[in-house]
């Protein structure tokens, strides 16, 4: 799923004040969406949110994650054809790392790693997820074989390493959506700090820096 980070350094853990920020957003998406009796449309209304569908809390989840799978899956195509392939030593920690096909990785520059925030819906989930909004910052994130990272985000090896055990990690699911649950999953159960997919990317941080 979406990997977010701070300004810091991706070689040092997020500050906990994030993580804990992060956690607790997902946990109150969460209970808006499987507490049976409750509403996630009724609780945004109260908001104003008027244009938000109607949906029960497993309906909503499982819209969001058919949505954000399928607009991923366009982004991952855009960046096969706007991105630039790996230089020989970024290959080579590709392979090093357990990337089966280094060749199809592409890194791709932009102003703001995207999010479907066109559609009122998920952007309020991303919200919800701590994904997106003020002092939010988004520095780099696996779509699949694509990475796609801020410009003035310095991509040294040890945050590359962290990238590409994310893209090692899609490569081995079944799908992106298999990855896309899992993530969330482990980010609703552990919290971004404790999550298993993402120790597993900071392992990486830890093993190639200096």
């Amino acid at each position: 799923m979406q990997h977010i980070t701070n300004q810091a350094a991706l070689s040092a853990r997020p500050k906990r004040h994030g993580v804990h920020k992060n956690t607790l957003n997902v946990a109150a998406l969460f209970t808006f969406m499987l507490i049976p009796s409750g509403s996630l449309l009724a609780t945004e209304q109260q908001a104003g949110q008027d244009n938000i569908v109607s949906a029960s809390q497993e309906e909503f989840l499982s819209k969001f994650m058919a949505y954000y799978v399928k607009w991923a899956e366009e982004i991952e195509a855009r960046g096969q054809t706007t991105g630039t392939p790996l230089d020989p030593d970024q290959a080579r920690l590709a392979a090093e790392i357990g990337i089966k096909h280094p060749e199809k990785v592409r890194l791709v520059f932009v102003d703001e790693v995207p999010f479907p925030t066109e559609n009122p819906e998920i952007k309020l989930a991303g919200e919800k997820f701590g994904f997106i909004g003020p002092g939010i910052v988004n520095n780099a994130q696996a779509f699949g074989y694509t990475i796609w990272v801020r410009k003035g985000f310095t991509l040294d090896r040890p945050r590359l390493a962290h990238e590409l055990v994310h893209v090692m990690q899609i490569e081995r699911s079944t799908s992106f959506a298999a990855y896309a649950g899992r993530y969330v999953s482990e980010l609703v159960q552990f919290g971004h700090e404790k999550s298993p997919l993402e120790l597993e990317a900071y392992d990486a941080n830890q093993r190639y820096a200096g």
